[in-house]
C-alpha cells in the first residue's frame, strides 16, 4: 500500500512539473517579441495543476500517517519533513494568490509594457515562489540523506534563496517582455537580446538566401529575395 502511495505521489509531482515547464516555455517564446501580452493559463492547465496539487496533498498526508504508524518519531524527528510541510503550505497559499490575483490581472490582456513596476514585481514574486517551491519540494521528496540530518531553519533558508533567485529571474523576463516598441537608434541589451534570438543563425540564413539550380549540365547559385 505504501509503495502505491509513493507511486501516486510521484505521478502528481510529474504532472505538476510537466505542466509548469510547458507554461514557462510558452511564456519564454512570447517575451522575445514586442508589445508582449501574457495570457493567463488555460482552463485545462489550471485543472491539471489543481488536480496534481490535490493528489500530492492527499498522498503526502497518507504517507506521513503511515510513517507515524511505523515510527512514532517519524515527523518530530525529521526536520526536513517539517520544513517541507511548511513550504507546501506556503505553496498552497500562493496558489490562491495566483488564482485570485495574478491570473485575474493577466486576464485583462494588457501589454506588459503598460504594467506598473509594482504589478511586475507582484507577478514576479508570486510566479517565482510557485516555480521555486514546486522544484524544491520535489527535491526534498528524494533528499533522503537529509532525513534526521538537517535543521528546519536551513531547509527554509535554502527555499528562501531559491525563491529570491527565481523571482529575480522572472523580473528580468518581464523587463524584457515590457519592451513595447521596436529597437531604437541606440539599441540596449534588451534589443540586442531580442535581435539575437529572433534572427536565424548564419548557416540557416545562408541556406535560405541561396538556391541551387540545375541549368543543363551546370550548376548555378541564385540568391533568394
Amino acid at each position: 500500500m505504501k509503495l502505491l502511495l509513493v507511486y501516486a505521489h510521484l505521478l502528481g509531482t510529474c504532472l505538476a512539473l510537466g505542466m509548469m515547464a510547458m507554461t514557462d516555455l510558452r511564456l519564454l517564446s512570447r517575451v522575445m517579441g514586442y508589445r508582449v501580452v501574457i495570457p493567463p493559463p488555460s482552463l485545462f492547465e489550471l485543472r491539471v495543476i489543481t488536480g496534481a496539487l490535490g493528489l500530492l496533498l492527499a498522498t503526502g498526508a497518507m504517507l506521513v500517517i503511515a510513517g507515524q504508524q511505523d515510527r512514532p518519531d517519524y515527523l518530530i524527528g525529521n526536520q526536513k519533513l517539517q520544513g517541507k510541510i511548511v513550504l507546501v503550505g506556503l505553496l498552497c497559499l500562493n496558489a490562491l494568490v495566483l488564482h485570485y490575483g495574478v491570473f485575474r490581472h493577466l486576464s485583462r490582456l494588457r501589454p506588459v509594457a503598460k504594467w506598473s513596476p509594482r504589478q511586475r514585481e507582484g507577478v514576479a514574486l508570486s510566479v517565482g515562489l510557485s516555480n521555486s517551491m514546486w522544484l524544491y519540494c520535489a527535491f526534498l521528496g528524494i533528499a533522503r540523506p537529509w532525513n534526521q540530518s538537517i535543521e528546519i531553519e536551513l531547509v527554509l533558508l535554502i527555499g528562501f534563496v531559491l525563491w529570491t533567485v527565481m523571482a529575480c529571474g522572472a523580473r528580468v523576463v518581464l523587463e524584457v517582455a515590457a519592451r513595447g516598441e521596436r529597437p531604437r537608434a541606440q539599441a540596449d541589451w534588451i534589443d540586442l537580446l531580442k535581435q539575437i534570438v529572433n534572427e536565424p543563425s548564419q548557416p540557416s540564413r545562408a541556406f535560405e538566401e541561396t538556391l541551387v539550380l540545375s541549368e543543363g549540365h551546370g550548376v548555378s547559385l541564385k540568391r533568394v529575395a
